[in-house]
């Protein structure tokens, strides 16, 4: 049974913009076999983006979120309008004002041995973390690319890039299917395609996620009774 551990950075003196965007880390450990031995497996990090925060202390989320690296700056231009740090139309669009929640969790990247793939595990650390920091988020978002394509603009894969010939295609086929399946993960997982963006969003706050190719509202979230408890009667 995989577990996780998480840090979460936040400078109690700090006034600076990123405050308003604590980075989280989340270690990945297995026990071995039957003993309580435990190996460290992988890690998760994400970002919370505290728009609440912002609003309140009067910060500018383009600010807070510029300040971090370019990553998460990527993420505030797929969600946000830079003009009033409002949701963007995209999402508008997506999800007909039905996200009531105000912040974000970005999950940026997740990782695990190689021999530790294939089995779940992945898609048990992403539900925990959304479960732990994401339920009274408006959405939760990342952004797919398989980690050993993080940086292939870089000049240190140009000449892997400009192969000629049948090498190049096969390099630029399985580059694809790389972010097919990592793509499949993700919606898998209930992860909607954002347009004009290469980011995944979830609204954790709906029933069911909506459809893009539908012109309907997504059903938005009903307040249950939890098992076990009854409504108390108001006279």
């Amino acid at each position: 049974m995989p577990h996780i551990r998480f840090t979460v950075h936040a400078d109690c003196d700090s006034q600076e913009p990123c405050r308003i965007v604590p980075a989280l880390r989340g270690e990945i450990f297995e026990f071995e076999g039957e003993s309580d031995n435990e190996v460290r497996i992988g890690q998760i990090d994400a970002y919370l983006v505290l728009r609440g925060r912002a609003l309140n202390e009067q910060e500018s989320l383009f600010e807070a979120m510029d300040s971090i690296d370019s990553t998460v700056f990527e993420c505030y231009e797929a969600l946000f309008d830079p003009e009033t740090d409002d949701w963007n139309q995209s999402v508008h669009d997506l999800y007909k004002d039905q996200i009531m929640g105000l912040d974000v969790l970005f999950i940026e990247s997740i990782q695990l041995n190689a021999n530790y793939r294939g089995k779940g595990i992945g898609a048990q650390v992403v539900r925990e973390t959304i479960a732990t920091f994401g339920t009274h988020c408006g959405l939760i978002t990342c952004k797919p690319c398989p980690l050993q394509y993080s940086n292939w603009e870089d000049e240190e894969h140009i000449e892997m890039r400009q192969q000629p010939g049948i090498e190049e295609k096969r390099r630029e086929e399985k580059r694809l299917a790389d972010f097919a399946r990592l793509a499949r993960f993700w919606t898998d997982l209930s992860f909607v395609s954002l347009d004009d963006s290469d980011f995944y969003t979830y609204a954790p706050e709906l029933i069911q996620q909506p459809d893009p190719a539908s012109d309907m509202a997504p059903s938005p979230v009903v307040n249950r009774v939890p098992r076990g408890r009854r409504r108390r009667q108001f006279r």
